[in-house]
């Protein structure tokens, strides 16, 4: 058997044999009255049967229940001893883990409080940009590709010139864009999704009525005509008031976690060698600054 020939396996047998000959040859015990002992609860027993019907829809048997509680002990005894040996050390998941599972608590605990009703108006009139219905426009637009015109900027610039002297027909002498050249009641994300960003911006940019440009996109450049706008407008506060506790909550979860990462650095300090210093001159500052 090939298994038998494991290197691993040979040092875990010598690790084992050598750790007993040690106890047995200098009499001492493991003492186990100043342990303190694994516990199994009843409340681990519940979880375990609400986590094997939540995937087998049924309740386990008396031997199924066993043999969770069985790999249960077993998990926790060697989970024990692994800290007592000082396994965690230095091992990035289960640090990541630890970190994550303090983090929930922290989380948790901003979910006790609760909000006046006071509270929670003055969170909606501070944070009205979180709570709004975007303003909205509507565009002609005439499209020049650059890769089908010697020289799409020139040709965009006269055009524009005839557009602005009235001639609207000239709007057709733009080339064809698969999206066409009419938004009507358009949001700047929207836009921003069709276009980029940083067209989107420049066109919500624009005073209403004459025709502008040429403006930059993804597909080369654009002559726009802003012919509506509707402003933002902040939503009232009835109609969202699930949403300003959910945000409200969400900041306080964020405000408890930096005082308490602040705390922790009271108490632990913080050394950084002189190369992590160049990177990062004040560890956490922006927590610190909460």
């Amino acid at each position: 058997m090939t298994w038998l020939r494991e290197p691993l396996l040979h040092f875990a047998v010598a690790g084992v044999v050598l750790f007993s000959a040690y106890s047995w040859l200098s009499g001492e015990s493991i003492e186990t009255s100043a342990v303190e002992p694994v516990h199994i609860s009843e409340g681990d027993v519940r979880w375990l049967k609400q986590t094997w019907s939540s995937q087998w829809l049924r309740e386990p048997t008396a031997d199924e229940l066993k043999g969770l509680l069985d790999e249960l002990l077993k998990e926790k005894l060697l989970a024990r001893e692994a800290r007592e040996m000082g396994l965690e050390e230095d091992d990035t998941i289960i640090r990541r883990r630890l970190a994550q599972k303090l983090e929930f608590l922290v989380e948790d605990t901003a979910q006790l409080a609760e909000p006046t009703e006071d509270e929670l108006r003055r969170f909606h009139a501070a944070n009205s940009g979180r709570f709004e219905i975007p303003g909205k426009i509507s565009i002609r637009q005439a499209y020049f590709n650059p890769e089908q015109r010697k020289d799409a900027q020139a040709d965009a610039l006269a055009v524009m010139a005839e557009l602005r002297a009235g001639s609207e027909g000239d709007a057709a002498a733009g080339d064809r864009l698969l999206f066409g050249d009419r938004f009507v009641d358009t949001d700047e994300l929207a836009l921003s999704q069709m276009f980029g960003a940083d067209f989107a911006r420049a066109v919500f940019a624009l005073a209403p009525g004459e025709w502008q440009g040429p403006i930059k996109s993804g597909y080369g450049l654009h002559l726009v005509q802003l012919t509506k706008r509707t402003s933002t407008e902040l939503k009232p506060f009835e109609t969202v008031r699930d949403d300003v506790i959910a945000e409200w909550r969400k900041e306080k979860q964020t405000e408890l976690a930096n005082v308490y990462l602040a705390e922790l650095r009271k108490k632990y300090g913080v050394e950084l060698d002189e190369s992590v210093k160049a990177v990062l001159p004040e560890p956490a500052a922006n927590v610190a600054a909460q």
